[in-house]
C-alpha cells in the first residue's frame, strides 16, 4: 500500500513566517505541580491546586515573586482539588471549580484570609474561565473525579462579583473540556478535550450574549494552556504535543505556530507579564510523579517575534516526493542529509507513532494502518514543519 503525499503545509498553513522563542529556565517551585490554577498580582504569580509530584493535591498557594526569582509559601490552606479555576479581582483571588467539591473559595491577599463564596451548582473540572468587567466567565469542563462514565459539558455561566451570584448564559455549541481568554469584549473558547481533541475555536460576543464565530485549527490541541497578550493568545503545552506552541491572532483570526526550546509539558499554568510567557509546572504523564517543578520564561514581544521570524528566512531547497517503489515518502534537501525526529499524528491530534528519518532516504510508513494523518517534524532550523498524508 502506498503512502502519497496530499500536501505540504506548515501547521499554520495560516503561517507567514516561522517564529522561534527562546525560553529561560527561572527558580523551580518546591514541588511539582500538574492541573493547577493561577493568576498574576502585581509582579507576583500565585500557583494554586493541582497534584504535586509527591503525592496527593495541593490545599496551599505558592508564590512566585518575578522581580526576585523567588518563590514562597502562602500561610493559607484550601480545599484540594485539581483541574481547577481561578482568576483575580481587587487584590483578591477566587478559586473554583476543579475535581474535588463544588466551593468557591475567595483568598484576600491583603489578610491572607479564605472566605467561602457561593456554590456553583454547575460545577465541573477541566473547565475554562475568564474575568472581563467583574464577571468570571466559566465554561466547559467534565464530570467530576470518580464517576463511572465522563460526561463533557457545554453549560456556560458568570459569576457576578459584587452580588455573589452565579447567573446561566447559551450553552457552548460544543461540549468539552476546553480553556478560552478574553479579548475585547469576545471570549475565545481553544481546543480542548470531549473524547478526542478539538481544533475548535468558538467565539462567543459577550455584548449580544450570542456565540458568533467558528474557527478550526490546523491541528487538535487539549490539555493546554492559554495567556493573553495584547490581541494574541498565547498556546502552550498539550496532552498529545507537549511541545505544542502557537498564538492566536484575534486581529486576524490565524493561529501561528512558534518553534522553542521550551521544556515539553502538558497542564501547565500560563501567565504573560510585561510582554514575557512563564509557563509554570506541568506534566509529562498522567502519573502524579511527572509533575514538574520547572517555571520557564520567553520574550513575546514584537520586536522579539519580528526578530526571531528574520532568523528563520533563510533559504532551504527542500522538497517532498513519494517514491514509488516503497512504502512511503522522501523529504529532499540537498544542503542537509542529517537524521530528524518525526511524530505522525491522525487528524484529531493523537500520537499514532513517532521515529526518525534521514533527508533524501524513503521514509517507511509501513506499518501505520490506512487513513488520513499528520507528519509532523522539525527541520534544520528547529521550525516545526507538518505535511497531511494519506494511505
Amino acid at each position: 500500500m502506498k503512502t502519497k503525499l496530499l500536501f505540504l503545509t506548515f501547521l499554520g498553513s495560516l503561517l507567514t513566517q516561522a517564529q522561534t522563542l527562546n525560553f529561560k529556565n527561572l527558580a523551580n517551585m518546591s514541588v511539582g505541580r500538574g492541573a493547577a490554577a493561577s493568576v498574576i498580582v502585581d509582579d507576583n504569580i500565585y500557583v494554586s491546586n493541582g497534584y504535586q509530584d509527591k503525592g496527593g493535591n495541593a490545599n496551599y498557594i505558592e508564590k512566585y515573586n518575578i522581580t526576585d526569582n523567588k518563590w514562597s509559601i502562602l500561610n493559607t490552606t484550601l480545599f484540594t482539588k485539581k483541574f481547577a479555576n481561578s482568576e483575580t479581582y481587587n487584590n483578591k483571588i477566587y478559586i473554583f471549580n476543579g475535581w474535588g467539591n463544588s466551593h468557591l473559595e475567595i483568598v484576600d491577599l491583603a489578610t491572607n484570609t479564605v472566605t467561602k463564596g457561593a456554590v456553583n451548582r454547575s460545577y465541573t473540572g477541566h473547565a475554562g474561565s475568564a474575568i472581563h468587567n467583574g464577571k468570571i466567565y466559566v465554561f466547559g469542563g467534565s464530570g467530576l473525579n470518580g464517576v463511572a462514565t465522563t460526561v463533557f459539558s457545554n453549560r456556560f455561566q458568570y459569576y457576578d462579583i459584587a452580588s455573589d451570584t452565579w447567573h446561566p448564559l447559551p450553552n457552548m455549541p460544543t461540549a468539552r473540556e476546553t480553556k478560552g481568554k478574553i479579548v475585547n469584549d469576545k471570549l475565545y473558547v481553544i481546543g480542548g478535550f470531549n473524547g478526542t481533541s478539538s481544533r475548535l475555536i468558538n467565539v462567543f460576543d459577550l455584548n449580544t450574549n450570542l456565540w458568533t464565530d467558528q474557527y478550526t485549527m490546523p491541528a487538535a490541541i487539549s490539555g493546554h494552556s492559554l495567556a493573553v497578550s495584547g490581541n494574541k493568545i498565547f498556546i502552550a503545552g498539550g496532552y498529545n504535543n507537549q511541545t505544542f506552541l502557537a498564538y492566536f491572532d484575534t486581529t486576524t483570526n490565524k493561529l501561528h505556530q512558534l518553534s522553542s526550546n521550551m521544556i515539553p509539558r502538558r497542564h501547565a499554568a500560563l501567565e504573560v507579564y510585561n510582554n514575557k510567557l512563564y509557563i509554570i509546572g506541568g506534566s509529562t504523564t498522567s502519573v502524579t510523579s511527572s509533575a514538574i517543578r520547572s517555571i520557564q520564561v520567553a520574550d513575546i514581544s514584537e520586536n522579539a517575534l519580528a526578530a526571531n521570524a528574520d532568523n528563520d528566512n533563510g533559504t532551504l531547497e527542500k522538497k517532498v516526493h513519494t517514491n514509488a517503489d516503497r512504502d512511503g515518502f522522501v523529504i529532499s534537501n540537498k544542503n542537509n542529509s542529517n537524521q530528524f525526529e518525526y511524530t505522525v499524528y491522525s487528524t484529531d491530534g493523537t500520537q499514532i507513532t513517532k521515529g526518525f528519518a534521514y533527508y533524501n532516504k524513503t521514509i517507511d510508513l509501513s506499518r501505520v494502518r490506512r487513513g488520513n494523518y499528520i507528519f509532523s517534524y522539525k527541520d534544520e532550523k528547529g521550525i516545526l514543519q507538518q505535511i497531511k498524508i494519506f494511505r
